[in-house]
């Protein structure tokens, strides 16, 4: 059994280290929403490669984690699976349960602040995407898209002939 709880002092020293590199991703996250905001396009560029160091980082430790739980199956004779937090506890040390269920709750939290935050940004991103392809096509096409149903002469837009773009370009 001394040799499990050494498995586990090792696991437990992992997900402390992983749940160390999310916080970092979520506060890069909470950047990346006011860079977005502000229209910061190289302090955003900036955040997105060290988000890209960070998930580099959590990627190793996954296969390290992946590789502790292995080792406590093996020593605990269980069935090689892949195993949640939650159902790895029954089988820890009691010393241990207490950790490993305030981190897998710690986990939960944290991994939803991270869904919410990159969904946001997400959403921010692409109402920026948005409004500029708009602002592009009313310079390209000189549309008023709020009166663009009809022109001066009473037909439809699409009827009349277009008028000369701010922008040249060919097509």
């Amino acid at each position: 059994m001394p040799e499990t709880h050494a498995d586990f002092e090792a696991l437990l020293g992992l997900l402390d280290m992983q749940m160390d590199v999310n916080r970092q991703l979520l506060e890069l996250s909470e950047e990346q929403r006011q860079s977005i905001i502000k229209n910061d396009v190289e302090k955003l560029d900036s955040l997105v490669r060290q988000q890209s160091a960070q998930l580099k980082k959590l990627a190793a430790l996954e296969k390290k984690r992946i590789a502790a739980v292995a080792d406590i199956q093996a020593a605990l004779g269980l069935p090689k699976k892949p195993l949640t937090l939650r159902e790895l506890l029954p089988s820890a040390p009691q010393d241990k349960q207490k950790l490993l269920q305030d981190l897998a709750e710690e986990f939960s939290a944290l991994l939803n602040g991270l869904k919410e935050a990159n969904d946001t940004n997400n959403l921010l991103l692409q109402t920026n995407i948005e409004l500029n392809e708009l602002m592009l096509s009313l310079l390209a096409d000189n549309v008023d898209p709020l009166n663009n149903l009809y022109g001066e002469d009473g037909k439809t837009a699409e009827e009349s002939p277009a008028g000369p773009s701010i922008i040249d370009h060919q097509i």
